[in-house]
């Protein structure tokens, strides 16, 4: 988050920089948590005195009622981040109130994937080869087919699939580096014989277009920069509809994350 999120709006702009570099200090990288702090500082432009910038618990039930026919489960990530930052800044003004975790009885709903059958995962591979390219992106059909296969097979997430380089996937060995994990780890996951030739072909394909730099994406998109989350999600779509797999079953919508699941 730049230095200048929080200019100009809320009389906790400075703490609340300070309360997000103290995270990121402590090691956490607080993606998602940054990128709603803005909205929270607007939320408090509006709810906390400019001369005694204090939250008080009324002032924490506006910030997590409900809006709409948002669920709880979204609630419940505005309830743990004003959570957090009130803790922090009680350490600077004893008087801040720090709600607990269940304040109106909010409770996260828990996860459930959508999961492929083994059917619909064979059908899936195989419209994963027959993804089109576009006008745009000659090699669309063959990157983000590999990628989709690569999730499917290997249990990446979206994000660190899309972040590979060339020098991250060792086919010979058949092994790839996944740098900058969900826990800002790095770990070696091994691959299929399969999905190592399938993905040979893609990067066959990549270095005829841009070269063989090793710190080229191995996923690059028509400037060669690495395919974005959303162009991988409408490639999705696309595969699912040539696969003939359902979007939603039961009652739960198939994302891209639900890849990484597998079914007993």
């Amino acid at each position: 988050m730049s230095a200048t999120a929080f200019v100009a709006t809320s009389p906790l702009a400075d703490a609340l920089q300070r309360f997000l570099a103290c995270k990121r200090a402590a090691g956490y990288r607080y993606r998602a948590e940054g990128e709603s702090l803005p909205a929270l500082n607007r939320f408090l432009a509006t709810h906390v005195s400019t001369h005694d910038p204090v939250i008080t618990p009324d002032i924490v039930r506006q910030f997590v009622a409900r809006r709409g026919h948002e669920s709880d489960t979204t609630r419940a990530h505005r309830l743990t981040l004003i959570r957090q930052v009130c803790r922090f800044l009680a350490l600077e003004d004893p008087r801040t109130h720090v709600p607990g975790p269940r304040l109106l009885d909010i409770v996260r709903c828990p996860f459930r994937p959508r999961v492929l059958t083994r059917d619909e995962a064979r059908r899936f591979l195989a419209a994963c080869s027959a993804l089109p390219p576009v006008h745009h992106s000659p090699l669309r059909g063959v990157v983000l087919g590999s990628a989709l296969a690569l999730l499917l097979l290997a249990g990446l997430r979206a994000g660190e699939a899309l972040r590979l380089t060339r020098h991250d996937v060792d086919l010979s060995s058949a092994v790839l580096r996944i740098r900058d994990t969900k826990f800002g780890k790095t770990r070696l996951v091994p691959i299929a014989i399969d999905l190592a030739s399938r993905l040979a072909r893609c990067r066959a394909e990549v270095e005829r277009a841009f070269g063989s730099d090793r710190d080229v994406p191995f996923f690059p998109g028509p400037l060669g920069r690495p395919y974005s989350l959303t162009a991988l999600r409408t490639a999705f779509l696309c595969v699912l509809l040539l696969a003939d797999v359902p979007r939603a079953t039961g009652g739960r919508r198939l994302r891209v994350h639900d890849l990484r699941h597998r079914s007993e």
